[in-house]
């Protein structure tokens, strides 16, 4: 009789175990913008901060490389929330470029952005100032669900900052798997 017990036991944790993986699963397709040979349109809203460099507690002034983390909300385009991280450098043009990961539930999305600082005193190494960039960002490649997604051309992405640390960001690009 104990060993029958046992099994009806494992049985019902088993078939839970199955059901709620079957339900993950779903939730994270159904999570997933619909792929196919047809364009989507990766309009995403996108907040970072800089981080100060390793050993330091402060953001030098005006920063001219470093990373950026922060969240992405992409509703509008079935990709859902996530994550955001990037590196960039500021070269002599004084545009910011880098490169850059979104992290989804389905997998992540992978690309590049070059910012044209905007009619705006540029920061000194003593005060922080409010700044506002326009540019270009492309997506390069992908991963999960998301692997092999490129844009054929690249979108737009317009971004403003109230302290050069704290950066918020608009961006839209049709992308193809």
């Amino acid at each position: 009789m104990e060993v029958s017990v046992r099994r009806r036991i494992s049985l019902a944790v088993a078939a839970t175990s199955a059901s709620a993986l079957l339900a993950i699963g779903a939730g994270i397709a159904l999570a997933a913008p619909a792929h196919s040979s047809s364009v989507s349109v990766l309009k995403c809203a996108v907040s970072l901060t800089t981080q100060p460099p390793a050993g330091s507690a402060d953001v030098p002034q005006p920063a001219a490389s470093g990373s950026q983390y922060g969240p992405v909300h992409c509703p509008a385009s079935g990709f859902g929330g996530g994550a955001v991280a990037d590196k960039f450098t500021v070269p002599d043009s004084g545009n910011l470029v880098g490169t850059y990961t979104e992290y989804f539930a389905t997998g992540t999305i992978k690309g590049a952005f070059d910012l044209v600082p905007q009619e705006a005193p540029p920061p000194t190494g003593t005060t922080f100032t409010s700044e506002s960039f326009q540019g270009t960002v492309t997506v390069t490649g992908g991963t999960g669900t998301l692997k092999g997604f490129k844009s054929a051309k690249p979108g737009t992405m317009a971004c403003t900052t109230p302290d050069t640390v704290h950066m918020t960001c608009a961006e839209k690009v049709k992308v193809k798997p």
